[in-house]
């Protein structure tokens, strides 16, 4: 635990040395991820699917700002349904439209929480984004991810009545929207992770020791649960060593985030009571935990040209321990100390009178 507070800080004082450089390299990363991701699910386009097309799209997200991204994602998403079929690809372009002229606009926030489902579902681990909104939002943030949820489902049953319909692409669209709104594996996982959020924020709001870490644990095992017991009643063929595996690393995912965002130290709890003219209160305080890496130095005086230096005392005892031994007749060896001394006639008198 401390060698992880330790990194905690280390990294805390490498991103505030390198924070526009940090921010650039993030913005990349981020763009990437999603665009790599959404070829990978829908990726119809031969030239868009290519991978150096999402490194271009992280440069471009690099200079542009964050919120430019959404904008981004859902243009090359419905070019990629666009070299299917134009319909289909106006539809959809249609839908993204009413999202944010009715949702995201007003609540900018949410639209990364929206964005970012598609991309977890792409690489299996869903599950954290339930139980880190329920640790860092309010119960609102089921909004969003269901919203988010349905996105992929879109894109996913796009993929499957593409690969299945023998119809002309007047009607493919048509077939989209009856499949997406059949898709019971869809409401099931909306319902689920509306649930879970509600519990996770539920507990973490509650004001007993390590609510966070009671939190993230009952909402992972949670998770597990409803999808095993929804899977056995409905048959909605859900592969259980995916979901086992995205499940323990979501929940290690989203422990690691919150240690690195909010480590508290519970054993140094305290319960203050004191009063004003209105109330009388009553307040726990937890303190965070925070240590810093050791780092030994010393100061060394050179008393002859009066110039302070300042190094690691772990150099500084190995030039000691390498340095001839001398016997300077009780003065430490290593060392010569020269001093003047000057007393004025009042000092002298004062001296004399002691004497």
């Amino acid at each position: 635990m401390t060698q992880l507070l330790v990194l905690r800080e280390q990294l805390q004082k490498f991103y505030q040395r390198h924070t526009i450089a940090l921010n650039t390299l993030f913005r990349f990363i981020a763009g990437f991820v999603t665009f790599y991701a959404a070829s990978r699910v829908i990726g119809y386009s031969p030239v868009l699917s290519q991978t150096w097309a999402a490194v271009i799209a992280g440069l471009i997200s690099m200079i542009f700002p964050v919120q430019v991204l959404l904008f981004l994602v859902s243009v090359f998403i419905v070019m990629q349904i666009a070299y299917v079929s134009v319909y289909l690809a106006v539809t959809t372009a249609m839908m993204f439209a009413v999202l944010y002229f009715m949702y995201i606009r007003f609540v900018p926030e949410h639209g990364f929480v929206i964005l970012a489902m598609p991309v977890l579902y792409a690489l299996h681990i869903p599950y954290a984004m339930p139980v880190l909104m329920g640790l860092v939002a309010t119960p609102v943030a089921a909004v969003p991810i269901g919203l988010g949820v349905a996105v992929y489902y879109l894109l996913l049953d796009t993929v499957y009545v593409i690969g299945t319909s023998t119809e002309d692409t007047i009607n493919l669209y048509k077939l989209v929207m009856q499949q997406l709104a059949s898709d019971t594996q869809m409401y099931v996982s909306i319902f689920i992770f509306t649930i879970v959020t509600f519990i996770v924020y539920f507990i973490r709001d509650r004001k007993a020791d390590y609510a966070f870490e009671i939190a993230v644990v009952t909402g992972s095992f949670l998770n597990l649960i409803l999808f095993l017991v929804v899977n056995y009643l409905m048959e909605i063929n859900i592969n259980v060593l995916n979901l086992l595996g995205g499940i323990a690393i979501s929940c290690i995912l989203v422990w690691f985030i919150e240690f690195f965002r909010l480590p508290l130290n519970y054993a140094g709890a305290e319960n203050l009571q004191f009063e004003d003219d209105e109330y009388y209160y009553y307040v726990k305080a937890v303190p965070k935990m925070s240590v810093s890496a050791a780092r030994k130095r010393v100061k060394r005086f050179n008393t002859h040209n009066n110039v302070k230096d300042e190094t690691d005392l772990d150099s500084v005892l190995l030039q000691e321990d390498n340095k001839p031994k001398e016997n300077n007749k009780g003065i430490m060896p290593g060392h010569d100390f020269d001093f003047t001394v000057s007393l004025d006639k009042e000092d002298l008198e004062e001296i004399e009178k002691k004497n």
